[in-house]
């Protein structure tokens, strides 16, 4: 008997009313999920086939010929697939009838277990697709509740009467309840937890909330954000970041927020009590080696501290000191792409920082969030997207960009709708694309008002403008050049030169310095 969790039910079903009532309540789990046109049943079946050769080419050998045999010795086992099949209501051509006949003559070693059904009319289906599949299984037919076996599955069925069959337990509202409790109680004992965990929208029909979420159980550490103008990359970075003061203080989780958008997005933060330090200069570019430096200096005071305690990540230690934990640091980069463009020089400096950030981040609870609207043209290094498995885009216009940010051939963004997202918790993986409809925006003054109103006051941060030594003397020069202007259209007189006039008048010279006396 297989665990909850171990196998997915796949569903090929176009018929109008839904069949599998009770299974379906284990899709928001992701343990079902129904094909029920022919676009969906097309991508389905191109993601399991692309599933089951990747376990045939990079997975089984001589040593698990199965996938049933390598999930006895590794640690990381593979989910089995149960596929029911609709063939009164299937396609006439989904696919080819050579590749539906290929993947099902594997499908068995690759960990599938299908069950196709039907009326005897689709006995007579001259659909290719239907035959192939009709072709391959041994038929069991069923007439007034009773099994008739035939001689293909026994050959001695002349001597035995049909088999007359009823529910084994009627109660099936009671066996999902038990199996989603079963579910939700081997989540808690794992001990694996989110440390972020904020809602971004639903499901396409409205029903499921999809969570942006970071930590230990979605193995979430870092993530990339993108969409074309006007798509909601923006506001769904705002919802995140003002959900973010909403239900964690400053203890939890502190921001970091950096902006190459002109410096005009993240101004509207410079009031949230989570947040540590706002960059908003999107041309001092040693602003943001130094903001990144002190990042790693960061890790690397976590790792003495760490060793001291005799533990090796922040949750350990965490658990340890639950009075005074430690806060987890989650630095967001807007229009990342402007870092990954132009002087190698500096490209080569972020990504040497970026790099470790990203690979040791995890255990010293540092995170970093990616949000560009296009990658074309950069040289982001593939080590970086490497260690980002939480992709999420808006709709996009270029297949490249599709395919850098997610991988080959998952073009999908391409046909988003405004306001739609992709969420993909696999590095892009096309088969764990998740459609969602994003939230709209919300009233960021408002929420941080009421939040900055509730919170004790040793949990407000108050965020610091970051800028480069050179900005910040160019800005007292303009502060010291308006302090000049303010005074002599005032007395006519900058009181710089009224200073001198004084000196050189005691000195016995007589120079008229803006006209004063």
């Amino acid at each position: 008997m297989l665990p909850i969790g171990d196998i997915v039910v796949d569903i090929f079903d176009f018929s109008h009313k839904k069949r599998f009532m009770h299974l379906s309540s284990l899709q928001k789990e992701k343990l079902y999920d129904i094909a029920f046109n022919q676009n969906l049943a097309t991508n389905k079946f191109n993601i399991i086939e692309e599933i089951a050769l990747n376990r045939h080419h990079t997975i089984l050998d001589f040593a698990t010929p199965t996938i049933s045999d390598y999930n006895q010795q590794s640690k990381f086992k593979e989910q089995y697939h149960l596929l029911l099949i609709n063939l009164d209501s299937f396609p006439d051509e989904m696919t080819s009838k050579k590749r539906v006949k290929n993947f099902f003559d594997s499908a068995f070693e690759a960990g599938f277990y299908a069950i196709a059904f039907g009326n005897q009319e689709v006995l007579k289906s001259e659909s290719k697709a239907t035959q192939a599949i009709l072709n391959h299984f041994l038929h069991l037919n069923i007439e007034n509740k009773k099994i008739k076996l035939s001689k293909e599955l026994f050959e001695f069925t002349d001597l035995i009467e049909d088999y007359e069959f009823e529910y084994v337990n009627d109660n099936k509202d009671k066996i999902i309840e038990n199996l989603l409790a079963k579910l939700v109680k081997e989540n808690n004992s794992s001990g694996e937890k989110e440390f972020l965990s904020v809602p971004i929208g639903t499901s396409k029909n409205g029903r499921d909330t999809i969570y942006f979420t970071m930590g230990d159980k979605s193995g979430n550490y870092h993530a990339f954000i993108t969409g074309v103008t006007g798509s909601g990359k923006t506001t769904l970075l705002n919802n995140i970041i003002t959900n973010i003061a909403q239900k964690y203080t400053s203890d939890e989780i502190q921001l970091y927020l950096m902006d190459y958008k002109d410096g005009v997005e993240f101004q509207v933060f410079k009031n949230h009590p989570n947040c540590k330090k706002i960059f908003l200069d999107n041309e001092d570019l040693e602003a943001s080696i130094s903001l990144l430096e002190e990042f790693r200096d960061i890790m690397r005071s976590r790792a003495t501290i760490f060793k001291q305690h005799e533990v090796n990540n922040i949750t350990a230690y965490n658990k340890l000191n639950p009075q005074k934990p430690m806060p987890r640091i989650v630095l967001i980069i807007d229009e990342v792409h402007k870092l990954f463009v132009g002087d190698y020089g500096y490209v080569e400096r972020f990504s040497s920082i970026l790099k470790p950030l990203m690979r040791q981040g995890r255990s010293y609870g540092v995170h970093i969030i990616f949000a560009t609207q296009s990658l074309a043209g950069t040289q982001i290094d593939r080590e970086l997207m490497g260690q980002i498995i939480l992709r999420v885009s808006f709709k996009l216009t270029d297949p490249s960009d599709s395919e850098t940010i997610f991988t080959y051939g998952n073009t999908e963004a391409l046909n988003l709708e405004k306001y739609e997202l992709i969420y993909n918790n696999n590095a892009g993986n096309r088969r764990d694309n998740i459609l969602c409809r994003a939230n709209p925006p919300l009233d960021i003054k408002s929420v941080i008002d009421d939040v900055l109103f509730l919170r004790e006051e040793r949990l407000i941060l108050k965020p610091v403008i970051v800028k480069s030594e050179e900005k910040k003397e160019e800005e007292a020069v303009e502060v010291k050049d308006r302090a000049k202007s303010t005074y002599e259209s005032k007395f006519g007189t900058s009181a710089e030169d009224d200073m001198l006039a004084k000196i050189e008048k005691e000195r016995g010279i007589t120079t008229n310095y803006g006209g004063g006396e």
